[in-house]
């Protein structure tokens, strides 16, 4: 069980809370690069900037894991990741902004890339894909090229690291076909193709960002998880605690302290019971002060997650918070979960 290390707010005091509660509230962490790959750095094996050497450099404390997500993808999931040089984010460089995501240089960079991250920082747990299926919902054609680079990048890895798990991750609204461009789209046949070439069946799942999630989740709402006879994991979840309104899309997100505790008992009762790998809940503090410091239509996204923490933006827990608790104090005091 454990959480990523998304700031509670943009200076060093947010990120000194997130990482605090993150290490005294769960085993393993979670770092995700998912703004950016260096492309020509990591394909002709020059030095990463300092940015991307500070960010590898992250180690948990000792008997808390590591679990590592890189994607080759941009954040909206429809095309190839930008640059990370300086910063994370940046525009690609030539010919890197003309290049499909199966081109060999593609290929050859982002498996020296993830390589190279593995021997920095020895994860326990590696996604070389995240939230893989929405491109399948936003373009079939890029979909195809990706699942060419994630099945290369995958049985390479493998073969240099082989008690590694390595894996991508699936969007759960979009393989449920709960979202509006992900309907008509085959998600399972193809999330069940790209699968051979998976350890983990790892899921993100974020109720509130879609109306056609029943308000009460119904027990066997993961049930599907199962019939891939793969381990399951919870790479990236969470459950507004408060109504979200999104003026730039013209849209309110639902939710309550009520319905964040519900969320939050159903799915590490599903995980106790059919024995998940591993649980992340995406956010540990409300990040509400850091969206208030950006600028719409950044801020109406960042908001999306602002309120999914386990205790909000004054450092005060939420009721979710002692469910999330009391299962990870059962799960030393228990053989089992559950």
């Amino acid at each position: 069980m454990g959480f990523t290390q998304w700031p509670a707010d943009l200076n060093d005091d947010g990120i000194a809370i997130a990482k605090e509660y993150a290490h005294a509230h769960g085993d393993i962490v979670a770092v995700m690069f998912i703004n950016g790959v260096p492309w020509p750095e990591a394909m002709d094996g020059k030095p990463f900037s300092k940015d991307v050497q500070d960010n590898m450099s992250y180690r948990p404390p000792p008997g808390k894991k590591l679990f590592l997500s890189i994607s080759p993808l941009n954040k909206d999931r429809r095309d190839i990741a930008p640059y990370w040089g300086e910063t994370e984010g940046q525009p690609l460089p030539r010919p890197w902004d003309n290049e499909p995501l199966n081109s060999p240089r593609v290929k050859r960079a982002y498996l020296n890339f993830v390589l190279r991250a593995i021997e920095a920082m020895r994860p326990d747990y590696l996604a070389i894909g995240v939230e893989s299926n929405v491109l399948l919902s936003r373009d079939q054609a890029k979909w195809r090229q990706l699942k060419e680079l994630h099945r290369d990048t995958y049985t390479a890895v493998k073969k240099i690291h082989k008690a590694l798990p390595v894996f991508f991750t699936t969007e759960v609204l979009h393989y449920k076909r709960l979202t509006p461009d992900s309907k008509g789209t085959d998600q399972e046949k193809e999330v069940v193709d790209l699968m051979r070439f998976s350890d983990l069946f790892a899921m993100s799942l974020y109720p509130h960002m879609s109306h056609d999630v029943p308000k009460t989740i119904p027990a066997d709402f993961l049930q599907f998880a199962t019939r891939f006879k793969k381990g399951i994991a919870v790479s990236e979840s969470g459950m507004t605690s408060r109504n979200v309104e999104l003026r730039s899309y013209n849209k309110t997100l639902y939710g309550s302290d009520n319905e964040q505790m519900q969320f939050t008992d159903f799915l590490l009762k599903t995980a106790a019971r059919d024995n998940y790998e591993f649980v992340i809940n995406f956010a540990t503090t409300d990040s509400d002060r850091l969206v208030a410091r950006l600028r719409p239509p950044l801020s109406d996204l960042a908001r999306i997650w602002a309120y999914i923490g386990m205790q909000n933006s004054s450092r005060q827990p939420k009721p979710a918070s002692a469910v999330w608790d009391g299962f990870y104090k059962a799960k030393y005091q228990q053989t089992k979960w559950w």
